[in-house]
């Protein structure tokens, strides 16, 4: 597997404002040029409300003046004014949707792989402790909202500083005092308004956060055991539960909107109260000479003209709470893992040689949070072209062999070395080009059979397809489809039966040809004709590969050279075969 490319490296956390800024690196001009657009695009709408003030009102007096006024009026000029922002606000305001949405979905794209980056070294050990439902919430939904900061959070606010910054030096142009009352206001809506509402925010955005988060884990499981509660009628207790924990959700995003309108009508009456007080100055500094009656309008219009950019900032706030939340579950989630990370080790030197004996020496190894010890100083050798049985009862450590050779937990103490070379120096994907698992706890996905198969091997032939088909015996079942190989499978082969499904994945192994073949109860749910069928493939098949079975069926056992028992946490010599391969 290869790993995406990750902007902020690979043990880099996200560190708010900074890591966010270190995030957008190589898009800082597209984002620049964003914030750029909303600002001319806000400017625009400033400049043609107030030209619009001038224009009616100099029209109105010079007509009310006579013919002389009329005509030493100069129309021209605000009407030019007045056609030039309207162009610039709709080319501007385009172009900033089009600038901005863009910026923000590059940053989507990198924050994923970067999310994607960290989560995948830790499964699946690193991962135990969070459920689907949740690690899909925070993958889909988190990474889009502090991918939103962008647009949610930061534009409007630059928006609202830069701009806020020209609206009080235009109107220093016209009137100071007006000026200053007009920056007055802008801080009053644009600070003080968030800064009073944001602690109530915080607290409602994390609310809201948390029951929706366990409502959709809770969701994802039920989906997941549909067929249990429909059978135990469990399903409208779910639906009773899922309603109460929703109503809390639901009662925290109104009190989020309630508190959000109440800022915006806030800022409201800060606005209409900053109108009052810039008509007043206004109509003084008319009287005094200082200002033509036609620029009254004008100021007044752009008052509310700037404000326009204050009106968003409430929301912007609560957009801001949901995004630091948001990041803060992303860190949480992709924290190391408890247990040593695996190196990567590069050069070929260095990886699995001929031939891929596994020796394990003396391990130890007990799961987190646990006391019983899986495996306590277990030794076991393999020499590649062997066919091995592990057998045992259910929850022995027959599967957790797997782990430890794949690096996803480390043991407690001893080593584990395959074809010469110690396995925690090698990556889970370094160990995977050497080694193919049919797992107990197999996935299919919602695809066609086809898919799923090149999914071990998306560049196999159509003949390598049958061969391997043939191998589990599915030749027969796949040709009594109508649509074959194209056939839907369902969400995690869910038209396929037990024994299809299993023998699905033990294709999916044998199809990656790797010199070590690893079936975990490749033969539960197969009828005793078909084991036997199956085993004797596997086995013809698999001549010169490695076979380890890991099984508790005794059909399965004669098609082995040797018997390995677990037990007492130690591997032990459990009998061997007369069978001849």
């Amino acid at each position: 597997m290869t790993m995406p490319q990750n902007p902020l490296g690979g043990t880099h956390v996200l560190n708010g404002a900074r890591g966010f800024f270190r995030l957008a690196e190589g898009l800082r001009w597209r984002l620049a040029l964003g914030v750029g657009l909303a600002s001319a695009a806000a400017l625009a709408s400033f400049g043609l409300l107030v030209l619009s003030g001038w224009l009616l009102a100099g029209a109105a007096v010079a007509g009310l003046g006579g013919q002389a006024a009329a005509r030493a009026f100069n129309i021209m000029l605000p009407a030019t004014g007045v056609r030039f922002f309207a162009l610039v606000r709709i080319l501007a305001r385009y172009l900033e949707r089009v600038v901005a949405h863009d910026g923000a979905l590059r940053l989507g794209g990198r924050l994923r792989g970067w999310v994607y980056a960290r989560l995948a070294p830790l499964a699946p050990a690193g991962l135990t402790s969070m459920q689907g439902g949740d690690l899909l919430g925070r993958f889909v939904s988190d990474t889009d909202r502090v991918a939103a900061y962008y647009t949610d959070v930061a534009l409007p606010f630059c928006r609202a500083l830069l701009c806020s910054v020209v609206f009080v030096g235009v109107f220093a142009c016209v009137l100071l005092s007006a000026a200053l009352a007009l920056a007055v206001g802008l801080l009053l809506g644009g600070v003080l308004v968030p800064l009073v509402v944001g602690p109530a925010m915080d607290r409602l955005v994390r609310l809201a956060a948390e029951k929706q988060s366990y409502v959709q884990v809770e969701l994802a499981q039920t989906l997941q055991n549909m067929g249990e509660y429909l059978l135990w009628d469990g399903a409208r207790s779910r639906t009773r539960h899922w309603h109460a924990q929703q109503a809390v959700v639901d009662g925290a995003r109104w009190k989020l909107d309630a508190l959000e309108s109440a800022a915006r009508g806030l800022i409201g009456m800060i606005t209409f109260v900053t109108v009052l007080g810039v008509l007043v100055l206004a109509a003084s500094a008319c009287q005094a000479g200082q200002l033509h009656v036609a620029e009254i309008p004008m100021l007044v219009l752009g008052v509310l003209a700037a404000f326009d950019v204050a009106v968003p900032l409430p929301m912007a706030r609560q957009a801001g709470a949901e995004a630091r939340f948001a990041l803060t579950r992303l860190e949480t989630s992709s924290a190391p893992a408890p247990a040593p990370a695996p190196v990567a080790v590069v050069g070929e030197a260095h990886k699995p040689h001929a031939p891929y004996d596994l020796e394990v020496q003396g391990i130890s190894f007990a799961y987190p949070n646990t006391i019983t010890p899986v495996f306590q100083n277990a030794s076991l050798t393999i020499r590649q072209g062997e066919h091995v049985a592990l057998v045992g009862p259910s929850g022995i450590g027959k599967s957790s062999l797997i782990n430890l050779l794949f690096g996803f937990y480390a043991p407690h103490s001893g080593c584990i070395c395959f074809g010469g070379v110690d396995v925690s120096t090698l990556r889970a994907e370094d160990m995977a080009a050497f080694i193919s698992v049919a797992t107990q706890d197999f996935h299919l996905f919602a695809g066609t059979l086809r898919d799923n198969l090149l999914l071990a091997a998306p560049q196999a032939t159509d003949q390598e397809l049958a061969d391997v088909l043939e191998a589990a015996q599915l030749t027969k079942f796949i040709q009594s489809l109508p649509q074959g190989l194209q056939t839907w499978v369902g969400n995690d082969g869910l038209r396929l039966s037990g024994g299809q499904a299993r023998r699905v994945a033990v294709a999916q192994a044998l199809l990656r040809g790797t010199p070590w073949l690893v079936l975990d109860e490749p033969t539960e749910g197969l009828d005793a004709p078909l084991e036997q069928a199956l085993m004797a493939a596997l086995v013809r098949r698999g001549t010169r590969t490695t076979i380890l079975c890991m099984t508790h069926r005794q059909a399965v056992l004669p098609f082995m050279h040797r018997v390995v028992r677990v037990e007492d946490a130690c591997f032990r010599p459990g009998g061997g075969s007369d069978m001849k391969n």
